[in-house]
């Protein structure tokens, strides 16, 4: 299994940073884990690959506007989101305006077996609508627009490598705060993304000692 961290930003681009996007792959089965605008580059991990499947966190536009690159992938991914759990929605009702790119598209769920990955997702209530966190085994875990939330150690727990937002020095979270959970959960690395966009680097990690600040293209 291989994943990459193609989108490190949050709320816009910027030249040296896509918004949230993971890809993993295993064999000729890739799983990725929301549609910010480091999608576009994923179709060069994808060589080989005969099924995509896409989970997203939540709707805001910086997590799915990679929806419009959907055509630049060798596949059709099914589409996996929290509209009916989290937002009494249908999901492809709320993601209408991208119905040009997307197949089809099926709810998220707190547990289910997507091909040959285990995707587990906790409902994150702490952000200006509700998120999801996801899971993907023990291998990684994505947590992404929440405040800092007691609830997230125990969803990461075990985790070898877990992704937390860290805002800036004194967001909602903060990389201090994201540190907390990593040490509560026994994650085994802590990777910060979700990164404002003019975030002094150099400070996040002091607040953060033994985090890695997450880079666009990174392998995980």
């Amino acid at each position: 299994m291989n994943a990459w961290l193609l989108g490190s930003g949050g709320w816009v681009p910027t030249v040296t940073r896509e918004t949230t996007c993971v890809l993993i792959r295993d064999g000729e089965h890739a799983l990725i884990l929301d549609a910010g605008t480091g999608l576009q580059h994923a179709a060069a991990h994808l060589d080989g690959v005969t099924r995509i499947d896409l989970a997203l966190t939540h709707f805001h536009l910086d997590h799915v506007f990679g929806l419009s690159y959907l055509p630049s992938l060798p596949v059709v991914p099914q589409i996996w989101a929290p509209g009916a759990w989290l937002y009494d929605r249908p999901s492809e009702e709320l993601l209408g305006p991208f119905s040009p790119f997307v197949g089809t598209v099926g709810e998220l769920r707190p547990h289910q077996r997507i091909g040959g990955f285990d995707l587990s997702a906790r409902a994150q209530p702490l952000h200006w609508h509700p998120t999801a966190g996801l899971r993907v085994g023990d291998r990684l875990a994505l947590i992404t627009d929440t405040a800092y939330d007691p609830g997230s150690a125990p969803f990461a727990r075990g985790v070898d490598h877990l992704l937390h937002e860290a805002w800036s020095l004194d967001g909602d979270p903060s990389p201090a705060e994201a540190a907390r959970v990593a040490r509560d959960a026994h994650a085994r690395r802590l990777t910060l993304v979700h990164l404002h966009p003019h975030a002094d680097e150099a400070a996040l990690l002091a607040a953060a000692p033994g985090a890695t600040l997450g880079r666009d293209g990174a392998e995980l």
